[in-house]
């Protein structure tokens, strides 16, 4: 059957005491229901028109919903505060894991995530993976996407409200709330996060790993791999919205070396 992981079975975890990195808050303010609505639709929509592996079908289906769900209970560990659990309650945590030959994943608000299995064989380890999954995690959780989709409305639809741009222009306003969170064959379209929001989710990360069981470190080795797939001539599509250099590499290296432990 399809991942189908319900964060609210982990609505009563707590803060282990072991996060001593300083990380950008949680935004407690709530999710805008339309967001919700609209990410539910297009996951589903996705869903329909890729295929989605079913457990017995793909080897590393096993592998996405065990990394997944760490990442999940890690998140509830992180934010325990009462306000951060009850946004978080809004989230239906969703992964399933797709066949693609594109080398990415994404997360939309409300906790839809996909997983393209021709990334699963970049990754190469359930570490990697899961550095992967929680920096895309962090951007949904810092709200980094509704940011995006805040200003596609003021610069191209008008200044309408989400749910007044889908009544006026439904397709195009799909369109771009595709591009701002970074859905599917939208990631590329347009230019990635800022280097201030890459940074946040890479710290965000590199915490929930950690917390989640995960060496944080494994993310230095995935982006070095994608470096070098990049300098072969085969750049990955996640690197089109997630550039890689030296400065991100060097930031990365400070924020493993300022986790517990080090």
């Amino acid at each position: 059957m399809p991942l189908l992981l319900i964060g609210s079975c982990l609505a009563g975890l707590t803060l282990t005491g072991t996060d001593t990195v300083s990380t950008p808050n949680y935004r407690q303010k709530g999710t805008d229901p339309t967001i919700l609505s609209v990410s539910e639709s297009i996951y589903r929509e996705f869903k329909t028109t890729h295929t989605a592996w079913e457990a017995g079908q793909h080897a590393e289906v096993e592998t996405v919903n065990r990394v997944s769900a760490d990442l999940i209970r890690a998140i509830h560990q992180r934010y325990s505060d009462p306000k951060a659990m009850k946004e978080l309650e809004e989230f239906t945590w969703e992964v399933h894991l797709f066949q693609q030959k594109k080398v990415d994943a994404w997360c939309l608000p409300g906790g839809k995530i996909a997983v393209y299995d021709a990334l699963v064989r970049v990754t190469q380890s359930d570490g990697s993976l899961a550095a992967v999954l929680a920096h895309e995690m962090a951007h949904v959780l810092l709200k980094h996407g509704d940011a995006r989709m805040k200003q596609i409305l003021k610069e191209f639809l008008g200044g309408k409200s989400l749910q007044a741009a889908l009544s006026a222009k439904p397709t195009e306003t799909r369109d771009f709330f595709r591009m701002a969170y970074g859905n599917g064959d939208y990631v590329g379209v347009i230019r990635g996060f800022s280097v201030a929001d890459e940074k946040a989710a890479d710290r965000l990360g590199a915490v929930l790993c950690s917390l989640a069981g995960y060496q944080p470190g494994e993310a230095i080795v995935f982006w070095e791999r994608m470096r070098y797939l990049k300098g072969s001539g085969r750049q990955p599509e996640l690197l089109s919205t997630h550039p890689v250099d030296e400065e991100r590499m060097a930031n990365l290296r400070r924020i493993i070396e300022e986790m517990p432990g080090k």
